[in-house]
């Protein structure tokens, strides 16, 4: 396991799932096969597959260690839970045992960050336990964003529950909310003295960023901002889950943006292989340094 380092601070990432999902041309809609193309050369096995161009991707949560706190950010999609895609549904997968393999038992997380709630990012936040959804973490926080929050809190008035995130804000962030667990925040809270939540709208509506400092350092936990790292050298290429596609190809370059100015390391919720980097100038758009430690 790579564990990174950021100041004081450590990062390391427990994967839950990897695989070749959906072709380009399906997940862009502002797709261009030539520049894809141009970019084959690097990105064939690691980020696309070999004879399909379906684009790889990797479901995984980062565990950050601060003096102070254990905090887990964002929690894939969780065992034992009914959703529409075959691939995601009724999962039986040995999360929590490659947690515990990292040094983190559920007892031992002070904190739960999701970057925003689409099923893929809360499904660990609870896990089944006599037939209820219980909090899987049971000393954590779950920091939510408020304005995140409140939309889909907004859409759960309106449709089932079933209908809302494919159920996983019934099942993964309602059960929560019960136990008291849930704390709501805005944009440049800081629930950690290296830790600050900043807004980065458009992926939905109240969708963060999560930024670790220290002794200089930077790394920039980018949620769904980018899902596959040909958005570094397109960054006006949003991804169809996109709630607004031109608000999210903003907040994408300017995440990008802020990277190249702070040196910050790049860690994206769904990069597989390295998984993390430095992002550069390049033209009009960027390029991505891989940290392969």
């Amino acid at each position: 396991m790579t564990v990174r380092t950021i100041g004081q601070a450590s990062i390391a990432k427990v994967e839950e799932l990897c695989a070749a999902g959906f072709k380009p041309n399906r997940m862009f809609p502002r797709f261009s096969q030539e520049a894809f193309d141009a970019h084959k050369h690097w990105m064939v096995p690691e980020h696309v597959e070999a004879g399909s161009d379906r684009l790889v991707g990797s479901l995984h949560t980062w565990i950050v260690r601060t003096p102070r706190h254990t905090i887990l950010i964002d929690t894939c999609l969780g065992n034992h839970k009914t959703r529409s895609a075959p691939a995601w549904n009724n999962l039986d997968t040995p999360f929590l045992e490659r947690l515990r393999a990292a040094g983190v038992t559920p007892e031992s997380v002070d904190m739960v960050m999701c970057t925003h709630l689409h099923v893929d990012h809360v499904g660990w936040n609870t896990k089944l336990e006599n037939g209820r959804w219980v909090p899987t973490f049971p000393n954590a926080r779950y920091l939510f964003a408020r304005k995140e929050y409140a939309h889909w809190e907004d859409e759960r008035r309106h449709k089932t529950g079933e209908d809302v995130n494919g159920g996983s804000f019934d099942d993964s962030v309602l059960p929560v909310v019960e136990a008291k667990q849930a704390v709501f925040v805005d944009v440049d809270h800081q629930p950690d003295s290296l830790l600050t939540i900043r807004d980065a709208p458009g992926h939905t509506p109240g969708s963060i960023t999560i930024h670790l400092a220290d002794g200089g350092q930077e790394a920039v936990f980018s949620g769904d901002i980018m899902h596959h790292p040909i958005q570094v050298y397109y960054p006006e290429w949003s991804s169809q889950f996109c709630w607004d596609q031109d608000m999210s190809a903003r907040s994408r370059r300017q995440v990008l943006e802020h990277c190249v100015e702070h040196r910050s390391l790049l860690c994206p919720a769904h990069f597989p292989g390295a998984n993390a980097g430095y992002i550069h100038r390049e033209h009009d758009a960027f390029r991505i340094e891989w940290d392969r430690r």
